[in-house]
């Protein structure tokens, strides 16, 4: 709601620190996608919608990818690019998200920290504690191609409220950072910066 993102705002400006967001599922659905990301913007915060940006924080360069990804399940149980109009539309929505999330690392590549911020989940291992039959509905491994391709150094996603806080894609741990899950309103990541990575050969 505008209300929380009021609050957000007022948080973020209490830190002095460089604030990024991605919007989800709720944001749309009210309505308020655009009133929303006006009001983070007005308030200081970088929203990313399936692109990229990158700040030096310490003197270390620190690229960031963002989008909202999508839904489509996870193997062996995705939606197929199959059938009406309207599901391929889905599938290729999704396709949509994979691609930005893809072209965002890339151009974050030389970046000695690279961050991804979704607000769908990439992995089954953060869903654990929903129910199977609606996993379909909180992400998509398509999501986790790019991920286990360029190796960042941390990936959040939000949704999944009664998933699990940890896994992994590859090398890359992933954490669900919705606040049910969390049981608070932050959560402190210590991330050293590494030589930079890059597509595996």
């Amino acid at each position: 709601t505008v209300a929380e993102a009021e609050i957000l705002v007022e948080a973020v400006a209490a830190t002095g620190a460089p604030a990024f967001a991605v919007l989800g599922n709720h944001d749309w659905h009210a309505g308020l996608g655009a009133d929303i990301t006006d009001l983070l913007r007005r308030g200081g915060l970088t929203v990313l919608a399936g692109d990229s940006t990158v700040v030096e924080l310490a003197g270390v360069e620190v690229g960031i990818v963002g989008a909202k990804g999508f839904v489509g399940g996870f193997a062996p149980h995705q939606m197929p690019d199959f059938g009406e109009p309207s599901l391929r539309a889905l599938y290729a929505e999704a396709g949509a998200e994979v691609d930005a999330l893809a072209a965002g690392l890339a151009a974050v590549a030389t970046c000695a920290l690279r961050l991804v911020v979704l607000h769908y989940s990439p992995s089954t291992e953060t869903l654990a504690g929903e129910p199977p039959e609606i996993f379909a509905f909180m992400g998509s491994d398509r999501l986790a191609a790019p991920i286990l391709e360029h190796g960042p150094d941390l990936v959040v996603h939000g949704h999944a409220h009664a998933g699990s806080p940890e896994g992994r894609i590859g090398e890359t741990p992933v954490y669900n950072v919705s606040v049910p899950v969390l049981g608070t309103d932050f959560r402190l990541f210590e991330l050293q910066p590494s030589v930079v990575g890059g597509p595996i050969p």
